[in-house]
């Protein structure tokens, strides 16, 4: 028996997995919102509300939290630590994209010896865990005398990341081949190719490797904690909020939450409005030329 004898039937099931799935995707959201709504709340208590109660709801919002935050008696003020995020990620994400981009275009497009065996190579080194290098890289920083600045976080980014290369080897390798044998008809070398032709084309995902990076070295905590060292006026946002509360006598939670809000919220207003470039990237990457 077929389903056009009951056509109300098939129409029923589709209702119902779609609220299914509605009331599926509302528990996730719900989910993942829930430990965000608890901190913002949580950055609004005072000190003994936060350390002594189970309340949700702090009696009388404390909104000086943030005003002590960024604006504390003694030490630097919080807009130094952002403006140090700013600049080391800021770099980072232009370093990344930059030199990503340009090996990329190499290893898609440029016949040159042994690109297989080098690309592999660049593979190979994704699956090696960052505290097998950690060591070395910090020898070198000192041999270097960069120990104690911001040079460890903004330089390695300039020579290329084995993610960010695979990622954008894959867009240069979905272009037609035939523009590359036009261009060159026309006189135009490699370089050409790639700045004139290639990076209009891979605006979308050069974005969406840009905020990666930024999502990944916004809140990173063990690489500067290692390499900056104790001055404090090098420190980023995440090493100042680690700072609040690792006195024993002086805790404040209520600030170091406070400070998460302010870390993590230009990140989520960033993703919100670079979502299109991530869609746009996507559903582009499977396209073959």
């Amino acid at each position: 028996m077929n389903s056009h004898a009951y056509p109300g039937r098939s129409g029923r099931n589709r209702s119902f997995f779609s609220i299914l799935n509605a009331l599926i995707l509302l528990v996730g959201a719900a989910t993942m919102l829930l430990p965000f709504v608890w901190m913002i709340l949580a950055s609004l208590k005072t000190n003994g509300e936060f350390l002594n109660t189970f309340k949700w709801f702090p009696e009388t919002p404390r909104w000086d939290n943030y005003e002590k935050l960024l604006f504390p008696d003694k030490g630097h003020p919080f807009l130094l630590y952002f403006y140090n995020t700013v600049k080391v990620t800021g770099l980072a994400m232009i370093g990344t994209v930059l030199s990503c981009s340009l090996v990329a275009f190499a290893f898609a497009r440029i016949p040159f010896p042994g690109k297989s065996f080098i690309f592999g190579f660049a593979v190979i080194s994704m699956f090696l865990p960052s505290q097998v290098t950690m060591i070395p890289q910090f020898m070198i920083f000192r041999n270097l005398g960069w120990i104690g600045s911001h040079y460890p976080l903004i330089v390695p980014p300039f020579l290329a990341t084995a993610f960010g290369i695979i990622l954008l080897r894959q867009f240069f390798r979905s272009i037609p081949k035939e523009m590359d044998e036009a261009a060159k008809i026309d006189g135009a070398g490699w370089f050409k190719i790639y700045s004139r032709i290639h990076l209009p084309l891979m605006i979308s995902p050069m974005l969406t490797l840009g905020i990666l990076t930024l999502q990944e070295k916004w809140g990173e905590i063990l690489y500067p904690m290692i390499f900056i060292g104790k001055d404090s006026s090098l420190w980023t946002m995440v090493l100042r909020i680690r700072d609040i509360s690792t006195g024993q006598y002086n805790q404040s939670p209520e600030l170091e939450m406070a400070g998460n809000v302010l870390l993590v919220l230009p990140v989520i207003v960033l993703f919100i409005v670079a979502q299109p470039y991530f869609v746009k990237s996507i559903s582009t990457s499977g396209v073959k030329g």
